[in-house]
């Protein structure tokens, strides 16, 4: 009986170890007050590419996702509202990281997002420090990382978000 208890307490406490480093890490994406990496990617689902450096002066969102990740299918929704509402005064643009381009093309269409979608070759990821989907970053009209978000914000933390900037 008493080696049963130490064991649950053991387990407990390993428990608990892991959930303090997991509170300790930080999230998925670039530090706040930092230049912005470049960005310069193919469109996904037209001609053209996205370029950071040729949106001077207005701010941009940079939602980076999968079309295998399910937090953000789940978002996919939000960041359209949001994009309806502050789309002529922020840039959008999506950036998806999948190996494959059509499963890439076949999400946005059938998630609907209206903005534009750029193909990651996974430097962007790595620039921004991405590890989790969905990442947000929001970067002012100075080239400046104001937010970085992991996970799939509400609606209501978008547009809080955005009426910031």
């Amino acid at each position: 009986m008493k080696l049963s208890r130490l064991v649950d307490y053991a387990i407990w406490a390993a428990l608990a170890g892991v959930f303090v480093l997991v509170l300790m890490r930080k999230s998925s994406g670039p530090d706040t007050g930092q230049t912005a990496a470049p960005i310069d990617l193919p469109l996904l689902v037209k001609d053209g590419r996205f370029r950071l450096d040729q949106e001077p002066g207005k701010p941009v969102l940079v939602e980076l996702f999968a079309s295998w990740c399910g937090a953000c299918r789940r978002a996919a929704p939000a960041f359209a509202d949001a994009y309806q509402d502050h789309g002529q005064r922020v840039r959008f643009v999506g950036v998806m990281v999948d190996d494959d381009a059509d499963a890439a093309r076949q999400a946005v269409q059938s998630w609907n997002i209206p903005y534009d979608v750029a193909l990651d070759n996974g430097g962007v990821a790595r620039a921004y420090k991405v590890e989790l989907l969905p990442t947000v970053v929001l970067i002012d009209g100075q080239g400046m990382v104001r937010r970085g978000w992991t996970g799939a914000p509400s609606r209501s933390q978008l547009e809080t978000w955005l009426t910031e900037l």
